[in-house]
């Protein structure tokens, strides 16, 4: 049975995008928005827990692929309990279900009270996985699994990934171990390559090292390399590609520095069969029927919560402490992600 839902509760807006992200996370305010009512196929969802994620500070910035009708509220995913459903079978079998839940629709995001979304993209959360855990359940996860998949698909005999102390790229790490797939983790510093020798990393390199260049052509023809998976673009998109042999993919999935991909020799384009993919998670999606989509996030979960691809947090914030955390989080990625909870804001 659906419970009393008020008529409006209380969100984070963005009314503007700026490409100062600094600007664009200070201007975000509490608001109260008016409670969406579910319609057929569609669920609302109590959230709970809702991440901050790169893809949300791109949001933020008007640069991220997609954009809403603003004001808004962002939030591409996070976790709650389902309190009213719109009608059909599955809305109905969610009502008082914990869910883990995601969408790039035109609506508000997660980070609110209340989340409305289609049912068929709510996760029923297993026994044993929190809704904290769950928040994190299906972007970054799916994001590293897909890259693996991606991997394997081009027939990879080893892996070189940027941003390998990312919260995707520690996940990434874990995969390619379980996999027996050598990995090559790009970090940019020295604290970041300690960090992953602690968690099992063999190949640990520092961009900003002056050998790196030198180190990264080693290792591509020891190892053979021939995927790159790539979150920062920028000219290390092409200094990647030098160092792979002929036939590699760097597969860029992020842009972390905020520039178009560069320093990519055209000759190993032509003439040695190098190329860059984009990996954007909901095209990936989207191209796999409902039983592949079950399998993956019934693997995720299982990952999840026996801490394979477990998710560092380090700081939970209500409404009221947001700007700040997420101002923080600007600044200290590596140290995990920042967790809104709604319910430390009063209704």
């Amino acid at each position: 049975m659906s419970e009393p839902v008020p008529s409006e509760a209380p969100a984070l807006l963005i009314e503007r995008y700026d490409a100062d992200l600094t600007r664009a996370i200070r201007s975000l305010r509490v608001t109260r928005r008016p409670v969406p009512q579910p319609g057929p196929g569609q669920v609302l969802v109590r959230i709970e827990a809702a991440p901050c994620n790169p893809s949300d500070l791109l949001f933020l910035q008007g640069l991220y692929g997609v954009s809403k009708a603003l004001p808004t509220v962002p939030g591409w995913e996070g976790a709650g309990t389902v309190v009213a459903s719109g009608g059909g079978w599955l809305g109905r079998r969610l009502v008082g279900k914990r869910v883990a839940c995601a969408g790039q629709t035109d609506g508000d995001g997660t980070w609110a009270r209340y989340y409305l979304t289609q049912a068929r993209t709510c996760v029923p959360l297993q026994r044993g996985l929190d809704l904290e855990r769950g928040a994190t359940l299906i972007i970054n996860p799916l994001t590293a699994i897909g890259l693996m998949e991606e991997a394997r698909r081009f027939g990879a005999q080893a892996v070189i990934q940027t941003a390998g102390a990312s919260q995707v790229g520690r996940m990434v790490l874990r995969l390619a171990s379980d996999a027996g797939l050598p990995l090559v983790n790009v970090v940019r510093r020295d604290e970041q390559v300690e960090l992953l020798r602690s968690l099992g990393a063999e190949h640990v390199l520092n961009s900003e090292s002056d050998a790196f260049d030198e180190d990264l052509g080693r290792l591509c023809s020891d190892l053979r390399v021939s995927v790159a998976f790539e979150a920062v673009a920028g000219d290390m998109t092409g200094r990647l590609l030098e160092a792979m042999p002929r036939g590699s993919a760097a597969i860029v999935y992020g842009a972390l520095s905020e520039r178009p991909c560069g320093a990519i020799n055209p000759i190993g384009v032509i003439f040695e069969g190098k190329r860059v993919e984009g990996f954007y998670l909901g095209d990936w999606l989207q191209r796999r029927g409902l039983l592949s989509m079950l399998r993956l996030t019934s693997r995720a979960q299982r990952l999840v919560r026996d801490g394979g691809l477990d998710t560092q947090v380090q700081r939970h914030a209500g409404f009221d402490e947001a700007v700040e955390a997420l101002l923080h989080y600007q600044q200290n990625m590596t140290d995990g992600k920042v967790l809104i909870r709604p319910q430390r804001c009063a209704d």
